[in-house]
């Protein structure tokens, strides 16, 4: 008998939702059930189901079963898509990373501990009380990575980035890379914490330098699109359902 799989997120949520709905209109196969996190956004109702009613609808799942975190995802562009008054930039523990010139060098362990602080107090207990709420396996999937073009950004963004893109301009694509990095490794530090394991974005859906890949882009400064979602949903199915989703191929 085949998993059952639950899988519940906030923004990033809405590119696998999309993906199903083109799914269902072709009347392919749907491998999971997709919730987006029910809340109040500028006077309107998006989103589809509380955290608690997910808390409870997991409840009933068993081992066997799956359920897939897309909670938060964007802190690492709340710290690095608007350029800083000062410019600044940081080292990686791992790899030769050069300091352009005019950048300040910000110590790693002072950005480090101010993420993980932020991310533990916050994504981390939803994590954990997820983690506690039922005996399926609880996998998180990372975030989109950035997207390398700082023109897409200034043309397609949110709304909570519009003041301050206007006056300061998009950061490099370098630091929003290191910044979503850095998000990888402190996430990964709490799932192991938390018994949960990390999955990474599909592998087609990011270029050789890291970036999101532009056919990937949504209208916005950090999300994936439909076929960003569809990636995710045939990752998924490949991880836990046996199946490659090649029949599909061809048709995005």
């Amino acid at each position: 008998m085949k998993p059952r799989i639950q899988l519940f997120g906030d923004s990033h949520a809405h590119a696998v939702q999309t993906a199903i709905l083109k799914r269902e209109g072709k009347g392919q196969p749907v491998p999971l059930s997709a919730h987006r996190l029910l809340k109040e956004k500028n006077g309107v109702r998006i989103g589809t189901t509380s955290f608690e009613a997910f808390l409870r609808i997991v409840g009933d799942l068993e081992p066997k079963d799956v359920v897939v975190s897309m909670i938060g995802g964007n802190q690492h562009a709340v710290y690095s898509t608007i350029q800083h008054p000062r410019p600044f930039t940081f080292l990686l523990p791992s790899g030769h990373q050069a300091v352009g010139e005019g950048l300040e060098l910000v110590p790693f362990r002072t950005i480090e501990h101010l993420f993980e602080k932020g991310l533990r107090s916050g994504d981390g207990r939803s994590l954990q009380a997820l983690r506690e709420a039922t005996s399926a396996r609880v996998v998180h999937v990372l975030p989109p990575p950035p997207k390398e073009s700082n023109d897409h950004i200034a043309n397609n963004h949110e709304t909570t980035f519009a003041k301050d893109l206007a006056r300061r301009g998009v950061s490099s694509p370098e630091l929003r890379l290191k910044f979503w990095q850095l998000q990888r490794q402190v996430l990964a530090k709490l799932c192991a914490e938390y018994g949960i394991k990390l999955i990474d974005p599909p592998a087609r859906a990011v270029n050789e330098a890291g970036f999101l890949r532009p056919e990937f882009y949504a209208n916005d400064a950090t999300h994936g699109n439909w076929l960003y979602g569809e990636r995710v949903l045939r990752d998924i199915e490949k991880r836990f359902l046996g199946t490659s989703g090649k029949a599909r191929e061809k048709s995005s």
